[in-house]
């Protein structure tokens, strides 16, 4: 069994609609989770408040 991070942008729309982008996959939680919080200080900083980078678990099953 292998287990990965993937590093999700999600996006609320202004028409009320959740849009979700892949922007990596990491196989160390905390590296994900350094990128995520990285990647949304310029989120902060640029006032883009509809927008967050989250880290999504992944396990994947190498006897099947």
């Amino acid at each position: 069994m292998s287990e990965w991070w993937i590093l999700v942008l999600v996006v609320l729309n202004f028409d009320g609609t959740i849009t979700t982008k892949i922007e990596d996959r990491f196989n160390y939680h905390p590296s994900c989770q350094i990128a995520a919080e990285a990647r949304q200080m310029y989120n902060t900083a640029n006032f883009n408040t509809n927008k967050k980078y989250i880290c999504l678990n992944e396990f994947k099953n190498d006897n099947s």
